[in-house]
């Protein structure tokens, strides 16, 4: 930016005249020194006088008086002047000393009026009275030495000239005493006035003082009201009392457990985060609940000094329906009076309907997460069946609801009746399917007792011996929740924290019980859609494969051998297997013996043969197997196995004896011309027949 040069043809003002901020200042100080001279009282008590002197000067008929008054009223006048324009800092006199010199000049003022103007009989003595009203006014010692002086110059006649006039005599006895009862009256009139003015300034500051708490506690209070999270309510608020009422430190500390931490705080650069009540007059507040009003810290055995300066403290509880909700702490470095204790409990009591509010407000947030989490729990399980994944759902949807480091889901195997570990978050998965014993740790303490276990203090020795040497090596905050269903208790969830601050709140422990009602449904349904598929596929009697699964089977085994590549095709044989005489067994021991003859041959099968081997019961006292990867020869092998196998588990009948029980086999292999499901059991059946017409018990290959 540029500057403006200023023209040389301008023409320039003399320097008197200009107007720049010097002058201005000048004349500023020049009005207010005019100004104080004209309020100066002593001023204005001997500029008073002068025009009663010039007036009696005028009329009493006496050549010299008026000019002496015109010439001694200016002189006493600016002398005074002179003596009220010295500053302050200069003047060699204390405020008192002062005011004795200042009356001083008005007295003698008076003193030569009343001897030089009026002749003898002195008329001008009377001006006395005004000094001395003047002396009252000013002060009790200035009152009694003015008036003392101003008696002895009354009394001067009688007590200087022996044997005066009567007239004269009294007239100065009349004159000291209305001289000293003025004095007296008067400075008895200025204390009441000072006394009553001391009042009403007391009653105004007061007043003023109330005023600016009750704007402040509406500020305090509107901000109480506005909304918002409760931390920033609780700052604003504090930040109100610093602002408005000048408090040096304050502080809010809100309940946690069996003690208070801090909330919120101003004025402090390193606040104590928490109190345990056991120190300290917020101690003594948390124990009694009353409010603590300290007017002096250094009388208070119960104060804890942090900041040396503090002279004053007020401690109020927060109570909201006789609840300890904390407490609000003003500490000042001026003293604190009866008021400031009024104010700060009435706060307190506000700031603690807004906590509890904040409190419950929080609870319901929480509780409306928590039942968010939950509907979303029941729609993540609920929509599984298969067990796995089923288990796998759960242990995440529960780390949604309930945060924790691990969860864990112990399930009962129906058939055994043992719980296994199914699925767990943050384990190594070799851990899976191991069982877990009722009373071992948290899952088996759980299906143990049939009710929600808490543990904060969870440690490796107490974790299941089927997985302990595994275990993390600390203490851990954990639960274990039943999932019970109609009244069998068909799994249990665990949870695991490792921070054992943060232990399972209210709300969690509500939400256990209703997560344990979903996952235990959820876990039911799995096991019926387990049963009803299995019995879809299965039979019922001997849990073999049945006739529709494996046709569905063998369909799909001769599908994929044909889409094989000749190198790659591997073989495919059949075994078909009857029992002998299983009609006439039936007839002779009846249809109990019979069946427990199905389930004795179904178990030989399926302790011989793999997983990946198709074994089913293709219809009254026949069965099937499908042997994919082996020749006829290896099925022969096997079919010889399995008929010496069930030579030794014989059935015993009703009445204990021993019952031999044989089978025939006939095997086959696929035939390359004819590669089908029907020529490959047409052909296994044929082979059957052929065993049968030999004599039964034994195998034969086709």
């Amino acid at each position: 930016m540029g500057t403006a040069s200023r023209s040389t043809d301008a023409p320039l003002l003399p320097r008197p005249w200009r107007a720049g901020p010097w002058s201005r200042a000048t004349h500023t100080v020049r009005r207010r020194a005019r100004i104080s001279l004209l309020r100066d009282p002593f001023i204005l008590y001997t500029a008073a006088l002068a025009p009663i002197a010039l007036t009696v000067g005028f009329f009493s008929q006496e050549p010299g008086d008026l000019p002496i008054v015109a010439i001694l009223s200016p002189i006493f006048i600016g002398l005074q002047g002179l003596l009220g324009s010295i500053p302050v800092r200069f003047r060699p006199l204390t405020r008192r000393g002062w005011s004795f010199l200042r009356l001083a000049v008005a007295f003698l003022y008076v003193a030569a009026i009343a001897e030089l103007v009026g002749g003898p009989t002195h008329p001008m003595v009377a001006l006395y009275i005004p000094v001395v009203v003047g002396a009252a006014a000013i002060g009790t010692g200035q009152a009694l030495i003015v008036g003392v002086g101003a008696a002895l110059i009354y009394l001067a006649p009688e007590l200087t000239v022996p044997g005066s006039r009567a007239a004269v005599a009294l007239r100065g006895l009349t004159l000291a005493g209305v001289s000293i009862l003025l004095t007296v009256g008067t400075r008895r009139l200025v204390i009441a006035v000072e006394e009553t003015t001391a009042k009403l300034r007391s009653a105004m500051v007061s007043e003023r003082r109330r005023s600016r708490q009750i704007g402040g506690m509406e500020a305090v209070s509107r901000l109480l009201v506005s909304g918002g999270p409760l931390d920033e309510i609780l700052d604003g608020a504090l930040g109100v009392l610093v602002d408005q009422f000048h408090y040096t430190y304050v502080s809010i500390y809100r309940t946690d457990g069996d003690r208070i931490t801090l909330g919120a705080q101003r004025g402090y650069e390193h606040p104590r985060e928490s109190f345990d009540g056991s120190e300290g007059v917020v101690g003594r507040v948390m124990r009694g609940h009353e409010v603590a009003f300290v007017p002096d810290v250094t009388l208070d055995a119960d104060y804890v000094a942090v900041y040396h300066e503090v002279r004053s403290e007020i401690c109020a509880p927060l109570l909201f329906d006789g609840e300890f909700l904390g407490i609000l702490n003003v500490e000042a470095t001026t003293p604190l009076d009866r008021t400031d204790r009024d104010l700060v409990a009435t706060l307190a009591g506000r700031i603690a309907t807004v906590v509890a509010l904040g409190r419950d407000r929080q609870a319901l947030g929480d509780r409306a997460a928590v039942l968010r989490s939950l509907s979303d729990f029941t729609n993540a399980v609920s929509g599984e069946l298969e067990m796995t994944r089923l288990s796998a759902a759960i242990v995440q949807a529960v780390r949604r609801v309930i945060p924790a480091d691990v969860v864990s889901l112990t399930v009962l195997e129906p058939d055994t009746g043992r719980y296994l570990l199914r699925a767990a978050t943050d384990i190594d998965a070799s851990l899976l399917g191991r069982e877990i014993k009722p009373g071992e740790g948290l899952a088996g303490r759980a299906v143990r007792d049939r009710t929600v276990v808490l543990d904060d203090n969870f440690d490796r020795d107490q974790f299941p011996v089927a997985y302990r040497d595994l275990a993390e090596p600390l203490a851990l905050i954990g639960a274990g929740i039943p999932l019970l269903r109609d009244g069998v208790v068909v799994g249990a969830i665990s949870i695991l924290r490792r921070d054992r601050s943060l232990p399972f709140r209210p709300m969690e422990h509500e939400a256990m019980e209703l997560m344990a009602g979903h996952a235990a449904l959820a876990i039911s349904n799995s096991f019926l859609h387990a049963e009803v598929e299995s019995l879809a596929t299965h039979d019922a009697l001997t849990g073999l494969y049945n006739r529709r699964y494996f046709d569905e089977a063998l369909t799909r085994v001769v599908a994929t051998w044909k889409r094989s590549l000749d190198a790659d095709r591997r073989p495919v044989a059949v075994i078909m297997f009857d029992l002998d005489h299983f009609g006439e067994f039936n007839r002779q021991h009846g249809h109990q013996v019979g069946d427990e003859v199905l389930r004795t041959f179904a178990g030989v099968l399926q302790r011989r043969f793999r997983n990946a081997d198709l074994v089913a019961r293709f219809g009254g006292e026949e069965f099937v197997v499908i042997l994919e990867g082996a020749a006829r020869d290896h099925a022969v092998h096997l079919a010889e196995e399995i008929r010496a196998a069930l030579a030794q588990h014989p059935v015993l009948g009703d009445d204990g004896t021993r019952l031999p029980v044989t089978v025939s086999a006939g095997c086959a292999e696929m035939d390359e011309t004819e590669p089908t499901g029907e020529q490959l059991l047409r052909t296994a059946d044929v082979a059957l027949f052929m065993a049968k017409r030999a004599g039964r018990d034994r195998v034969v290959a086709a």
